[in-house]
């Protein structure tokens, strides 16, 4: 079996809606999806181990090496629960993606899941100081709801990966299935550009979270994204320098 899921437990859940980020450039939907687990204090759901994550194990703080894996956890709400979804890797084919992405969607289809949220990175190749979020979404309702909320509509191209192939698979399960990407120059760790997409999510599901943790990290990204501009525009002013030959 290419996939196990090892289920912690098996709450009764009300209404619940699937926020799904994993690791991609910037890492804007992991950064943003580690901060709601932690900050939501989530309660663990399941771990899904596969062969087709990367052939490693992953050395934690403690000095521990452990597979790497996906996991699922929730959180219960006034305004409705949460399943959360995030892993330390995406699968390295894309048949293992459809595969473990379909498995996933079909897992929290037994908790009553409607209605999933993605989050991934918008590459623009440029540091930008207040981030965009781009969305698309599976039907026109929905997409409507995120521009009300302030997204800018993704009018074309690609999202690669589990974070954009969940919301396709979502709709032919009957789920509707929204992604916010936030604007990044896909050279660094963008935890802005997570801010950007985590600030229009609480408006979208009126979720009750302080994001001042992140918006502090933020600031520390800013400070190696001047630097970065900073050489660059030293690169760029440089004269070039005339390189002879030595025989």
């Amino acid at each position: 079996m290419t996939i196990q899921i090892k289920v912690w437990d098996r709450p009764t859940l009300k209404d619940p809606i699937l926020i799904c980020g994993l690791p991609g450039s910037g890492y804007v939907a992991k950064i943003a999806l580690d901060f709601l687990v932690s900050e939501l204090k989530s309660i663990p759901l399941a771990t899904i181990y596969s062969y087709n994550l990367p052939p490693q194990v992953l050395i934690r703080p403690d000095g521990s090496a452990e597979l790497s894996k996906h996991e699922l956890s929730y959180v219960k709400g006034q305004n409705g629960d949460l399943l959360l979804y995030t892993g330390d890797a995406q699968p390295i084919n894309p048949q293992a993606e459809y595969e473990l992405s379909n498995k996933v969607l079909d897992f929290v289809a037994e908790f009553g899941v409607k209605r999933v949220f993605t989050l991934a990175a918008y590459i623009t190749g440029q540091f930008v100081k207040s981030p965009r979020v781009f969305g698309t979404a599976t039907n026109q309702d929905l997409l409507r709801l995120l521009v009300q909320n302030g997204a800018l509509v993704m009018s074309e191209g690609t999202i690669t990966g589990m974070n954009g192939l969940i919301i396709g698979l979502a709709a032919l399960k009957g789920m509707e299935g929204a992604c916010l990407l936030g604007e990044t120059s896909g050279y660094v760790m963008d935890p802005k550009a997570s801010h950007a997409v985590l600030s229009l999510l609480k408006k979208l599901i009126k979720l009750d979270i302080d994001l001042t943790p992140l918006e502090e990290r933020a600031k520390q990204g800013e400070v190696l994204r001047n630097i970065l501009e900073s050489m660059k525009k030293a690169a760029e002013t440089q004269p070039e320098k005339d390189l002879g030959y030595i025989s």
